[in-house]
């Protein structure tokens, strides 16, 4: 019983992980196609987007002035 609860559990968690990078690729792709150029160096690798990632600083964000 002990080996068809781990093998199961098994198979869902590789499913899981390959169904994670499948939809972490498709989302880069699109992202990169909207941009129309290679967004490598500039991607959230966690994410996926590319979104959000410039870093703008003004004295209102800073917790000490």
């Amino acid at each position: 019983m002990a080996f068809w609860i781990s093998t199961i559990g098994g198979i869902l968690a590789l499913g899981a992980w390959i169904w994670y990078y499948a939809a972490l690729g498709k989302r880069i792709h699109q992202e990169e196609n909207e941009a129309g150029r290679d967004l490598s160096y500039e991607i959230n690798p966690f994410t996926g987007s590319a979104k959000g990632t410039s870093i703008k600083k003004s004295n209102s964000n800073l917790l000490f002035n």
